[in-house]
């Protein structure tokens, strides 16, 4: 009998259990904007995880303008839990894997929403209107399905907005437009530019790290634009290997390999000892320049993908530009003023830039950016494009020493990680 009372017991749990997962999936289904949900394989930290495609305006402040649809995420841990609220800049496919979670759902137990980008991955407009892929708009679809889906949890939830990179822009940017949604804002390695060619990245270059590793940079991308003949070579073998295609000749591609090495030598936080040195041969050359920034960053191929992000940094979001001063002698072109447009978005009308939207953000959360966490990265350049430090606002900025873009809260210190979770623990116990 006991053994009979066991398995009924373990039965009516194993039932319990799906009904709550159906409840839940059954009111993700009858929210207003949700046109599909497929539940898919999940991380073992959440019970299930749904993705889901809701109908978004084109035009948040004109309807007649036309619909897309975007793709969202939903991982369910518990529906009394804090709800961490990824804001991607780009594509989310990355979510679609059961090893996924982000860092702040296992740091805070909780729930995780990654809402893909407009205009990125399956969030793709039909028909392709730039006109319609501005922050504002961005940020107004966090704010349609942040409403939606708090039907989901329970009313006293704490929600977290956060993203890395361009997501964490996003991040800081939908502070700036619904300072109420969130409680919390966590934004990695996000800049806020104010120039297409936003010259701070420039001036950065010139100071981070130290003076010997930045020479040895230097002198590597001498020696690669002073071998251009073999090298050229070898980049019209790999493109050809690979099917890259480019809107401009070979030599061009090469100049702004080499004037991009710097940037992303120090983004992603590489080692001095890996440069080689300048009399090595042009295959070695080649060879690492193509594991730091390859020609295949300027193929229509690599452009495609993230085309949008372009059209965003021309438009509102800005971008860096290039130093070409040390290398004038050795370059194919005369200038690199105004390369966004001729190399990444060859085709594409000419697009007025503006700073309007980064000189809100700014102002607004410089008035207030409580409860506003903002996480760099020293030797980040775009650490170079973060918000000032100003004790008038409330936000709080912490910077890892020799950190790089990959900064997270996980590879901190152990001092920064305690302040961290101390503030993190402050923020969800508040009423």
């Amino acid at each position: 009998m006991r053994t009979l009372f066991l398995l009924l017991v373990i039965s009516f749990n194993v039932h319990q259990l799906e009904a709550e997962d159906f409840s839940f999936k059954q009111k993700l289904e009858n929210l207003p904007h949700i046109v599909s949900v497929k539940e898919i394989e999940h991380h073992s930290f959440f019970k299930a995880t749904y993705e889901v495609m809701f109908k978004q305006y084109l035009d948040h402040e004109d309807p007649q303008k036309g619909t897309f649809l975007q793709r969202v995420f939903i991982s369910n841990y518990d529906e009394k839990s804090p709800v961490v609220y990824v804001t991607e800049g780009y594509t989310a496919n990355y979510a679609a894997k059961p090893t996924y979670i982000n860092e702040l759902s296992k740091i805070i137990e909780g729930n995780q929403v990654v809402v893909e980008h407009r205009y990125f991955g399956e969030s793709m407009p039909e028909d392709v209107n730039w006109d319609y892929l501005t922050i504002e708009n961005a940020t107004t679809d966090l704010h349609v399905i942040y409403k939606d889906l708090k039907q989901l949890f329970d009313s006293n939830n704490k929600w977290i907005a956060t993203g890395i990179s361009k997501g964490g822009q996003n991040t800081i940017a939908y502070k700036a437009f619904y300072p109420d949604d969130m409680d919390i804002s966590i934004a990695y390695v996000g800049p806020v530019n104010f120039e297409v060619e936003d010259e701070r990245m420039q001036n950065f270059l010139k100071s981070v790290g130290n003076e010997s590793c930045r020479e040895k940079i230097e002198d590597f991308q001498l020696a690669v634009l002073k071998n251009r003949d073999d090298i050229e070579v070898l980049v019209d073998s790999l493109s050809e290997a690979k099917d890259y295609s480019y809107s401009i000749p070979t030599g061009q591609v090469l100049d702004y390999s080499v004037l991009e090495y710097s940037f992303a030598f120090w983004q992603w936080g590489r080692d001095c000892k890996e440069i080689p040195a300048d009399t090595v041969s042009p295959r070695e050359l080649f060879n690492h320049l193509l594991s730091v920034s390859g020609p295949d960053y300027f193929s229509k191929e690599g452009i495609e993908t993230i085309k949008a992000f372009f059209v965003q940094a021309v438009k509102e979001f800005g971008y860096y530009g290039y130093d070409t001063e040390p290398f004038q002698d050795y370059l194919e072109i005369e200038t690199a003023e105004g390369y966004i447009p001729k190399v990444f978005l060859s085709g594409v009308e000419p697009i007025e830039y503006s700073n309007e939207t980064s000189e809100f953000i700014e102002k607004t959360i410089m008035k207030d950016g409580e409860n506003l966490i903002m996480i760099y990265g020293e030797n980040d350049p775009w650490t170079a494009g973060a918000l000032e430090e100003n004790p008038q606002t409330k936000a709080v900025w912490f910077v890892k020493p020799d950190g790089s873009h990959r900064t997270r809260i996980e590879n901190m210190s152990y001092a920064q990680r305690a302040e961290i979770y101390k503030l993190l623990e402050t923020l969800l116990e508040q009423e």
